[in-house]
């Protein structure tokens, strides 16, 4: 008799703990991103608030795997887009310059993805050396953060070619939380001359 008491209650303990979740813990969702990974490459990631090592998501405006799905079309179009520059310059010593260059994409006049890069130029031989580089989204339901990026002579006409790797990040709300990340690779050019930045993206 004590051994079905005993059996009885695990089986009760078990059953408790599978009803009991954090609420604002990630976990894997593979059934449920299966969509989005078929039509946007997308992952479901592990997030921890806290980590130093990984962007800060917790304040995403939760959405639901349809609302990402239309978000991630909308962005892959490039609709409408309009384009805008600014440049900020402040002297350093030894005939440094240090440039701040943003670019901003408006995207079906709904959506901001901005690059901006941080710049050392030299005034005795004009070289140019990058040293910090950041992506923004204007928005609360998702995140583009990057991951790589590279600034390098093309050869041609002056111009430095771009190349970056990226994510955008939503927080996934259906039956459970979740977040996920979807590969965003980008390319483009930078005129020294000008401080024009073109770059385009891939979903």
């Amino acid at each position: 008799m004590k051994t079905m008491n005993l059996v009885r209650t695990l089986l009760m303990a078990v059953g408790m703990a599978s009803c009991t979740a954090v609420s604002d813990a990630p976990v894997n969702h593979e059934e449920s991103t299966s969509t989005l990974e078929k039509n946007f490459n997308a992952r479901s990631v592990n997030y921890r608030a806290g980590d130093k090592n990984s962007p800060n998501l917790s304040e995403l405006t939760p959405v639901s795997e349809d609302e990402a799905n239309s978000i991630l079309n909308t962005l892959r179009s490039h609709r409408n887009v309009k384009v805008s520059h600014a440049v900020t310059e402040k002297a350093g010593e030894a005939g440094q310059t240090f440039l701040t260059v943003s670019t901003e994409q408006q995207i079906a006049d709904s959506h901001r993805l901005t690059l901006q890069m941080t710049m050392i130029t030299y005034a005795d031989d004009g070289s140019l050396y990058y040293k910090d580089y950041k992506s923004f989204a204007a928005s609360d339901m998702y995140m583009w953060h990057m991951t790589g990026f590279g600034l390098a002579s093309s050869g041609k006409d002056g111009l430095y070619k771009i190349e970056g790797t990226s994510n955008l990040y939503f927080k996934v709300m259906d039956d459970s939380l979740y977040y996920i990340q979807v590969p965003v690779k980008v390319t483009g050019t930078y005129n020294p001359k000008t401080h024009e930045v073109n770059f385009t993206y891939d979903i």
